[in-house]
């Protein structure tokens, strides 16, 4: 059952990041992320190409796009389970603090290993100039991430 709702919950997490960010984009056009780019990446690993030197200028790949959002739905949906696993040893009820937590844990995964390997832009967008725009940015979108996570796992017990 905790399956079920770990990807019920990583659903309803991924689903708000992204509308969180269309609402930027739409608000106050702050670009979202391009998931074509995380599907042309995925594509490259299989050829064994782990660190790309101009992502965004290489040639696009057939149902990139596609490939991106299934990646990142799939990566919310694992973090979903995690958070219900942990949460069902550690909590009586769905845990804020605990969501939060894995939230910011998320955000790592894009500074620590998307941005370097994949956009070499860098450990924590080091190689840009607005960095710190940058990192805020993320560390709010993967903060209402976190918030999704206790939303979708409070809808379903």
């Amino acid at each position: 059952m905790f399956i079920i709702e770990g990807i019920i919950t990583g659903v309803i997490a991924t689903a708000l990041f992204d509308l969180y960010q269309i609402c930027l984009f739409y608000s106050y056009n702050i670009d979202k992320t391009r998931w074509n780019f995380v599907g042309r990446y995925f594509v490259g690993l299989k050829d064994g190409k782990f660190f790309q030197k101009d992502l965004f200028n290489e040639r696009n790949v057939k149902n990139e796009l596609l490939l991106g959002y299934l990646i990142h739905y799939l990566i919310g949906i694992i973090y979903g389970i995690f958070y219900i696993i942990l949460n069902m040893i550690f909590f009586s009820s769905p845990s804020i603090l605990l969501a939060l937590i894995i939230g910011f844990m998320t955000v790592l995964g894009g500074w620590c290993i998307m941005m370097p390997l994949a956009f070499n832009l860098g450990f924590f967008a080091s190689k840009e100039k607005e960095q710190k725009k940058i990192l805020v940015q993320n560390l709010m979108a993967h903060f209402i991430f976190g918030i999704g996570l206790f939303i979708g796992y409070s809808i379903i017990i």
